[in-house]
């Protein structure tokens, strides 16, 4: 094979891998912007026509909403305590369910014996137990602290028991006859399996951490985006709802955006790293 004939295929393989790369941008920026756009001129168009405006709004009155909670400041008090909240209670709920589902995942007697109780307060109604938060923390921060702790430890408890129980045995065993002790074997086939689903169950539990302290707002609060969505909700006021709303979810994506980054460099041994 002649030199030029070589340096022909690799121009050709640059080629392929440009066009792909093209193409897959594409499909992830171009398509849902324009789907976006489009939506939001439908929405614009019915609003005050096809359907009341006291019911929808519409976009451009939500973009003047945002535009004035930013520019004015007002958000930034609300958003600080909700995302503060949120983050505090998902931080002690995944550690706290980590640290469990690994005694579960590791010690199979406590598994049979908590995981029942477990599962039962997990499928307890979220909304249905938050008055008892409210009685037990009050309406401070420590009761959405607390609330949010709640709902999180169970689903990074799951996470880990699964983590563990779907490592390969033979991995196992073959770590354990090179001599491996307790710890290396923790090290080298638990913590990297309990990664993987640690990080896919992050991308679930964040959003679930802010909806559940949304929630806790509800409920009882004097500050936070929940209690402006709240006040906003019993005067009709759907601008103003949408605008927080809007808000709220710009910043749980612009977090999953950062983490899926992160978790797509230290995945970089995985074959199929974990994305968003």
């Amino acid at each position: 094979m002649s030199a030029e004939t070589t340096q022909d295929g690799t121009v050709v393989r640059r080629r392929i891998r440009t066009v792909k790369t093209a193409s897959t941008a594409v499909s992830s920026w171009l398509i849902p912007t324009v789907i976006v756009l489009v939506g939001l001129l439908i929405w614009q168009l019915s609003s005050g026509t096809l359907i009341d405006d006291v019911f929808v709004s519409s976009p451009l009155r939500v973009i003047v909403r945002i535009w004035q909670f930013i520019s004015t400041g007002a958000i930034f008090p609300h958003a600080a305590t909700t995302l503060g909240q949120s983050a505090l209670g998902f931080l002690l709920g995944a550690v706290g369910g980590i640290a469990v589902g690994n005694l579960l995942g590791l010690i199979p007697t406590l598994n049979r014996s908590f995981g029942p109780i477990l599962t039962f307060f997990y499928t307890l109604p979220r909304i249905a137990i938050a008055p008892l938060f409210v009685i037990w923390f009050g309406i401070g921060a420590p009761f959405k602290v607390m609330f949010v702790m709640f709902v999180i430890f169970f689903m990074f408890q799951a996470a880990t028991v699964g983590a563990i129980r779907t490592i390969d045995a033979s991995m196992v065993n073959g770590i354990r006859v090179m001599g491996a002790s307790r710890w290396a074997l923790f090290r080298k086939a638990i913590i990297p399996q309990e990664l993987l689903w640690i990080g896919t169950t992050v991308k679930v539990a964040a959003p679930m951490a802010v909806a559940t302290d949304i929630v806790g707002e509800f409920v009882a609060a004097n500050e936070g985006l929940g209690f402006l969505m709240r006040n906003a909700a019993s005067v009709l006021d759907t601008t103003t709802l949408l605008a927080v709303v809007v808000i709220l979810a710009t910043l749980v994506t612009a977090f999953l955006g950062i983490f899926g980054a992160v978790e797509r460099h230290l995945f970089r041994w995985n074959d199929t790293p974990p994305s968003i």
